[in-house]
């Protein structure tokens, strides 16, 4: 498996198999991509199937020398030799972050387990007593490296070892050996164990990558207001918007008379205003657009597929939005807040790294110094040079 690539194959387009690769639990569209790779991985598990399938195929065409047998090794070979082109195309699509063949691994594992049950039912109808057991062996076997390896899938899991089974235990029954008969009232008792197993193991993984996401989260979110932290907005800039050069624009806001705030009614006031305006610019913005929180009563809003031209009404209105209606606070009554914004567009203005950061930043210098309460976008010093000559 190549390093970053596990986790990077897309979802099966076939209904059937979207459904028996749900993992049955309410989860996060991130940590159900993180499930479905686990379906890829251990690809030398697939190898010691393959090798153990062989095993009874060549026993049973040594000791019989069956067609039926013959043709089992030519389609076990061919469909081995299939799976693997499939996992390696599939490996390097996910590298490339680009569709993988979900659908044909999928199908390709289910026929391989398919071949398998078959394999142990006509091993099971020859009468002999060393093929009965190695088919035996065989399908037991098989069941402990798939729900290893499916266990993230539990519908999947449970019809790839279906698929191995039942064809095992219905040769079982029609085998002639009524003690094998047995083998019926176990399998019942035996896929509810298995079943248990599997659900037990994807409970352990769903709370783990639970866990790590929660921390990923908290690590990029401001605890205070549930925005973007620093760390989140860069992270999203440089990876949604920079290595796209999308066109987008950077607003910078400051609140306006937010210390007297703080200093006359403590800290806590404060900090109940900031988590109103954080809300009031939640309102305010456009769905795919992202608001931060840098710090203090700095704020930074991300506008993508925003034209130069339609950045200043934007940000007059996230101005109306925060500042226009008081706010109210229990213990202190009404109390009102402004703010001022100042913007740089990419990529007309810069880039996505520090120097838009800057250029936003020096535009609400701008606006701070003009008045308050009002929006201004970056002008070049060049410009300035040019419109006063």
């Amino acid at each position: 498996m190549l390093p970053g690539a596990r986790y990077n194959f897309t979802a099966p387009n076939a209904a059937v198999l979207r459904w028996l690769t749900d993992p049955g639990h309410n989860v996060a569209p991130p940590i159900a991509r993180k499930l479905l790779g686990e379906i890829f991985a251990s690809p030398k598990a697939v190898l010691a199937g393959v090798l153990n399938g062989l095993i009874l195929n060549i026993t049973a065409l040594c000791m019989h020398r069956g067609e039926i047998f013959a043709l089992f090794v030519v389609v076990d070979l061919t469909l081995a030799a299939l799976r693997f082109a499939v996992v390696r195309r599939a490996v390097m699509a996910a590298a490339r972050s680009l569709a993988t063949p979900t659908d044909l691994y999928l199908l390709t594992a289910l026929m391989w387990c398919a071949l398998q049950g078959t394999m142990a039912f006509a091993a099971m109808q020859t009468g002999s007593l060393a093929l009965q057991l190695l088919a035996a062996t065989t399908v037991m076997g098989l069941v402990g490296p798939i729900c290893a390896r499916n266990y993230a899938a539990p519908r999947y899991a449970l019809a790839l070892i279906g698929l191995c089974d039942f064809p095992f235990v219905v040769g079982a029954a029609l085998s002639g050996n009524r003690w094998l008969l047995i083998l019926v009232l176990q399998t019942p008792l035996f896929l509810f164990g298995v079943a248990s197993i599997i659900r037990r193991f994807q409970d352990m993984a769903v709370a783990t990558l639970q866990a790590e996401q929660d921390s990923q989260d908290r690590a990029r979110h401001d605890s205070l207001t549930n925005l973007l932290n620093r760390s989140g907005l860069m992270e999203a800039l440089d990876g949604q918007y920079a290595a796209k050069s999308r066109q987008f624009i950077l607003f910078y806001l400051d609140l306006d008379g937010f210390k007297p705030i703080n200093d006359n009614f403590g800290h806590q006031a404060g900090d109940r205003i900031l988590r109103a305006v954080a809300d009031r610019m939640r309102s305010s913005i456009r769905p795919g657009d992202i608001v931060s929180r840098l710090g203090g009563d700095e704020f930074v809003i991300v506008a993508p597929d925003m034209s130069p031209s339609a950045g200043s009404e934007y940000a007059s209105r996230v101005i109306r939005c925060v500042a226009d209606e008081p706010y109210l606070l229990e213990g202190v009554g009404q109390l009102r807040i402004g703010i001022s914004v100042g913007f740089a567009c990419a990529p007309e203005d810069g880039s996505a790294g520090d120097d838009l950061h800057r250029k936003a930043d020096a535009a609400l210098y701008d606006a701070k110094a003009a008045g308050r309460g009002i929006e201004r976008r970056f002008v070049n010093p060049a410009q300035h040079l040019v419109a006063a000559s």
